[in-house]
């Protein structure tokens, strides 16, 4: 009599663990399944921005092998960091600093682009004005241009030279040059040519001004460098100073914050301090920052 009690009311517990499990399965499946889904969709349009950077470099990559690049270098950091430190919490931050490489790599590109872009601009100028004041014209001169200089600036001229040649007039050709290399200089440079052109003024002067404004400006700007580099290195050391003392003090005494985990008051203490110091850290970058 016992035993059948307890037969009938183990069964129906047994059938609801098995549609519970059963549910938690089916809840798992189709959420990994959305999950990589979305993961997916996130790479696409990740090596679709990056591939799109890259045309404007005139370095052209398959979008497939971003997609890859995407994937792999996470994978090799994480694992580099999980063989080294066997931490999970190292595992999961070299696995988003593997995701962030790619792009930080791709805008450091770009930036020493543009920056050599800007430092061609005065040697273009003069050379623009050699050729106008030997009686080309100034699409003529743009030709030379792009035959006399290297990578970005030929790169850049020369593609203007083509958007000219197949109907393009020359004002929007300058004004997607501008948005393809965005820059005060290169603004005031289009600027001056749209508005000499307009009112019939003497480009030749105005490159001979133009040339002496940017080589101010470039000077300038190495000089506010120059300037600013003991305090952007203060800045950097009092940044790491925090992280750099949680290592040391984890090395030396490996249970010196075992009163900060065991505790919740030290934990939210701890979550305290890592929030206050990303928001040090991101302010000493704003404040940093000298426009010119």
């Amino acid at each position: 009599m016992d035993t059948s009690v307890i037969q009938i009311s183990h069964g129906p517990t047994i059938f609801a663990y098995f549609l519970l499990v059963a549910a938690f399965g089916f809840i798992a499946f189709y959420g990994a399944g959305t999950l990589l889904k979305k993961w997916d969709e996130a790479q696409q349009k990740k090596a679709q921005r990056t591939a799109a950077q890259f045309e404007e470099m005139f370095i052209f990559v398959r979008r497939k092998v971003l997609i890859y690049l995407y994937i792999i270098v996470p994978m090799t950091v994480g694992s580099l960091a999980f063989i080294l430190s066997k931490h999970l919490w190292v595992t999961l931050t070299a696995l988003v600093i593997g995701a962030i490489i790619p792009l930080w790599v791709v805008n450091i590109m770009d930036r020493r682009r543009r920056k050599k872009f800007i430092v061609q601009l005065v040697d273009g100028l003069m050379i623009m004005n050699s050729c106008l004041k030997g009686g080309l014209t100034l699409v003529q001169s743009f030709e030379v241009l792009a035959e006399e200089t290297s990578a970005p600036m030929g790169q850049e001229v020369s593609l203007l030279n083509r958007e000219i040649k197949v109907g393009v007039p020359l004002e929007e050709a300058l004004m997607r040059l501008d948005k393809r290399m965005p820059s005060e200089e290169m603004t005031l440079v289009s600027s001056a040519i749209l508005v000499a052109r307009e009112t019939g003024g003497d480009l030749t002067k105005v490159f001979s001004r133009l040339v002496e404004t940017i080589r101010d400006r470039i000077k300038l700007k190495e000089l506010v460098t120059t300037l600013t580099l003991q305090a952007r290195l203060q800045s950097i050391i009092i940044s790491m100073l925090g992280p750099v003392f949680f290592v040391v003090v984890r090395k030396l005494r490996p249970d010196h914050f075992d009163i900060m985990w065991s505790s919740e008051l030290g934990r939210l203490l701890l979550l305290i301090a890592l929030i206050l110091q990303i928001i040090g850290i991101i302010l000493i970058i704003i404040f940093g920052r000298v426009e010119i």
